[in-house]
C-alpha cells in the first residue's frame, strides 16, 4: 500500500474514534441530567458549550491530521463513529451508568436529606412561635403608642 493511502486510513480511523468520543461526551452530560435535573436554561448552556466544544475536536483533528482541509469522508467518518458508538454502547450504558448513580446517592444523600426535614420541622415551628409572639408584642405597642 502507498504511504498516502495509508495516512488516508489513519486519518479515516481517527475520524471514527473522535466521533465515538464526541458521543460519548454527550452520553455524560446526559447521564448528569439524570441524575440531578436541570432547568432549559441550563440545558441550553449545557448544549451550547457541548456544540462549540465539539466543533473544536473537529476543527483540531482537521488541522492537525489533514493540514485544515475540509474532507467530506472526514464528516463521515465521524458520524460513523458516532453511529458505531450509539449501536454498541447506545441508551444501556446511559440507562445504567444513571441508575447506579441515582441508587448510590440516594443511599448516601438519605441522612442528609432526614436531617434537612427535621431542620425544617424546627425552623416551621420557630416561625410560627416568633410570629405569634410579635404580633402579640406589636399590638401592645400600636395599644401603648395611641393610648
Amino acid at each position: 500500500m502507498s504511504p498516502g493511502i495509508l495516512k488516508e486510513l489513519h486519518f479515516f480511523g481517527l475520524a471514527v474514534l473522535r466521533g465515538m468520543f464526541i458521543l460519548a461526551l454527550y452520553d455524560v452530560i446526559r447521564i448528569v441530567r439524570r441524575v440531578a435535573p436541570h432547568g432549559v436554561w441550563t440545558v441550553a448552556a449545557e448544549d451550547l458549550c457541548y456544540w462549540v466544544g465539539t466543533a473544536l475536536l473537529i476543527f483540531q483533528l482537521l488541522y492537525r491530521e489533514n493540514d485544515g482541509a475540509l474532507r467530506g469522508y472526514a464528516l463521515l467518518a465521524v458520524g460513523a463513529g458516532m453511529l458505531l458508538y450509539h449501536q454498541i454502547f447506545g441508551n444501556r450504558l446511559v440507562e445504567g451508568i444513571s441508575w447506579v448513580l441515582n441508587k448510590v446517592l440516594g443511599v448516601i444523600l438519605k441522612p442528609f436529606r432526614m436531617a434537612w426535614r427535621k431542620l425544617v420541622q424546627v425552623l416551621r415551628t420557630a416561625v410560627r412561635f416568633y410570629k405569634k409572639k410579635l404580633k402579640k408584642g406589636l399590638k401592645e405597642f400600636i395599644i401603648i403608642l395611641f393610648s
